[in-house]
């Protein structure tokens, strides 16, 4: 029975990871170009884009939840869903993350690889909705900061790059600098997934010996004045402010990992 599984995760992975680039190029090729004809004021066109996205998305988890790859658990999401002008930050600890908040929350933004740009599956999908590109870091924060005051909601995952399993979180700066440009909500999203899979050092067919659990817990707004103490020198804001979030996920996690 469990060679039967593990094959039939395995099938079921491979057709996900197909329906994903298929869908995608079909978002590129079909869906999106037809948004054309729809007037674009005060940016309509962007946000059905997104909106088409968000849905898409869904599908996707909710047939990695059909098919028994993954079961889900979420806690906090109806903070995800009532977001506006808000700036989300989250670990990485899986490659289908970004699906995975995405699918929960409306008008989403988020910074993406310039290569994804150029790609012909995502191209036309990361274009339609106006994602930031991380090319230009001159710009980046300003532009990123600009989104969260048109109302967007921003994903960012502060540590830059998927999680490398077993090792503590080192999240950059950047996700400060935009918290403190923007004077925005920061919403934390703690993930986690076990047994681990989709990981940075692992390749879509290395699957786990049994269907995954990914957890998707949203905490409580967290105001900038709380995580950074009121006699905080600007020039150190950005350095304190990302210490206080990586504790506050590191310590977030420590306390799920207990629990389990």
């Amino acid at each position: 029975m469990r060679g039967l599984s593990y094959g039939w995760r395995l099938l079921m992975t491979a057709l996900a990871f197909s329906l994903f680039s298929e869908g995608a190029l079909l978002l590129t090729l079909v869906v999106f170009p037809a948004l054309r004809l729809v007037p674009n004021r005060n940016g309509r066109r962007q946000r059905l884009a997104r909106a088409i996205i968000q849905r898409a998305f869904a599908l996707f988890i909710g047939f990695m939840r059909l098919s028994g790859i993954m079961r889900l658990s979420m806690s906090g999401e109806g903070r995800l869903e009532q977001a506006r002008g808000t700036l989300v930050l989250a670990n990485h600890p899986t490659l289908i993350d970004v699906v995975a908040i995405i699918a929960r929350m409306p008008n989403a933004n988020c910074v993406v690889k310039a290569a994804l740009w150029d790609s012909p599956f995502l191209g036309g999908v990361v274009r339609a909705a106006g994602y930031i590109r991380n090319d230009d870091s001159g710009s980046l924060i300003a532009d990123c900061a600009a989104s969260l005051r048109r109302g967007d909601n921003l994903l960012i995952f502060p540590e830059g790059t998927r999680t490398v399993p077993g090792r503590e979180l080192k999240f950059q700066r950047g996700a400060a600098h935009i918290a403190l440009a923007a004077q925005a909500p920061i919403l934390p999203v703690t993930l986690s997934c076990s047994p681990s899979t989709l990981t940075k050092d692992k390749r879509w067919h290395q699957i786990p010996p049994r269907r995954f659990d990914f957890g998707l817990d949203t905490g409580r707004p967290l105001a900038l004045a709380e995580l950074l103490p009121a006699e905080t020198q600007p020039s150190l804001a950005s350095r304190r402010l990302s210490e206080a979030l990586q504790d506050y996920f590191s310590q977030t996690l420590a306390r799920k990992e207990s629990w389990t």
